[in-house]
């Protein structure tokens, strides 16, 4: 990857840290990362995704081709869901040969490869995937990105939950 181009990601990436930071809400971070994430990322789609209880709600995507955008799934059956169960990244280079993929949801859509992070300290309340339309291994650097924004939208769910308490206690 040139220069450049490296540096153009990393500048949408503060950019988008800078409006994060603005968020006041759950909803208000994921539609930040919704609108930033691909270009950031240089995926083919990303897609945003809020825990129900034991459901996983895709509730916003930017793709090449449509995903699951306001369907719901079983959270333990579902890759974000094993992401945010499992409070970690999940990297898939090829999702036709790793077992936690359900290929049934996948076959109508252009993913070959994916990443999905969690998004909340303790226990995640939302994940954001990274799609790719190739079997390659995903590259380091778009890793690392996933990996910054998804810590940088969980700084300032703790920031909100935080004001709130004080201000509660302030009352």
């Amino acid at each position: 990857m040139n220069k450049t181009v490296r540096f153009q990601r990393w500048r949408l990436l503060s950019a988008a840290t800078r409006r994060l930071g603005e968020a006041g809400s759950l909803d208000g971070i994921l539609e930040i990362l919704r609108i930033s994430a691909r270009a950031i990322l240089q995926s083919d789609g990303v897609a945003v995704v809020r825990r129900e209880g034991d459901m996983v709600h895709y509730v916003g995507e930017d793709a090449i081709a449509p995903l699951w955008s306001g369907q719901r799934f079983p959270i333990a059956t579902c890759i974000s869901g094993i992401s945010m169960l499992e409070r970690r990244m999940v990297v898939i280079p090829d999702i036709r040969v790793d077992p936690h993929v359900p290929l049934n949801a996948y076959l109508s859509t252009f993913v070959a490869s994916m990443a999905m992070a969690p998004i909340g300290h303790g226990a995640p309340v939302a994940a954001i995937g990274a799609y790719w339309r190739t079997t390659a291994p995903i590259e380091e650097d778009a890793l690392t990105l996933l990996d910054m924004l998804a810590r940088g939208a969980s700084a300032q769910l703790e920031r909100i939950a935080d004001e709130r308490l004080l201000s509660r206690i302030a009352s």
